[in-house]
């Protein structure tokens, strides 16, 4: 998405000097980094009242791609490909995109791992990373796969099963589902919305006040 907010500019800088006009581009460069800032902050702070327990990994993606005065353009978002500083092998916005947009994902393997009531998951409802190759390390008590008995194609029985015996044998329970898709049918995060509304509120002060400050350091 897109704000754009050159109507503003113009209204705000209608009765300046010729000579005075020079600075707008570093006063729109200094705003449009001051409110892409206020911007991060509101998203990082809104997020837990739509996402459960977002993880601090998912709110330090949020970041901003900084204006400069030759590229009047500040860009927020959740880091990714080609965006933002960071380390991870699932970037903020590989996931974060179907929260905001809605949509199917698909797993990068073969499927995607889904807790059972049987695992226990982390305080932010995650399985921990390294947690399922862990359990298959056990492989007295672990398994991954269909048990046998079970239709070939009933794709709600692949997952990893944990044996509940001794020994490795009696009753088998799920702790975690393999599924081929993962669908979100409902924008959970109103990110366009958030991003818009902040700047509604902040742009103008800090142009002004970045306007201010250029015309008084001005040489």
């Amino acid at each position: 998405m897109e704000v754009n907010v050159k109507a503003d500019v113009k209204e705000l800088t209608r009765y300046l000097t010729r000579a005075q006009k020079k600075q707008i581009p570093f006063a729109t460069s200094k705003a449009l980094n001051d409110v892409a800032f206020d911007v991060r902050k509101t998203l990082q702070t809104v997020l837990p009242d739509y996402i459960d327990a977002p993880t601090p990994y998912t709110i330090r993606g949020v970041q901003v791609e900084k204006s400069t005065k030759k590229k009047l353009v500040a860009t927020v978002g959740f880091r990714g490909k080609g965006f933002g500083k960071g380390q991870g092998s699932v970037a903020p916005s590989d996931y974060m995109h179907y929260q905001i947009k809605g949509g199917t994902r698909t797993p990068r393997g073969t499927a995607i791992g889904v807790p059972t009531k049987h695992l226990r998951v982390n305080k932010y409802g995650n399985i921990a990373r390294g947690k399922i190759k862990r359990l298959l390390g056990d492989t007295k008590k672990y398994f991954s796969g269909i048990p046998k008995g079970i239709r070939r194609g009933d794709v709600n029985a692949a997952g990893v099963w944990e044996r509940m015996g001794r020994g490795g044998h009696g009753k088998i329970r799920m702790v975690v589902g393999w599924e081929r898709k993962a669908d979100y049918d409902r924008k959970r995060f109103p990110f366009e919305k958030v991003v818009k509304q902040s700047v509604n509120v902040n742009f103008r002060k800090r142009f002004e006040s970045a306007l201010r400050f250029a015309l008084g350091t001005a040489r």
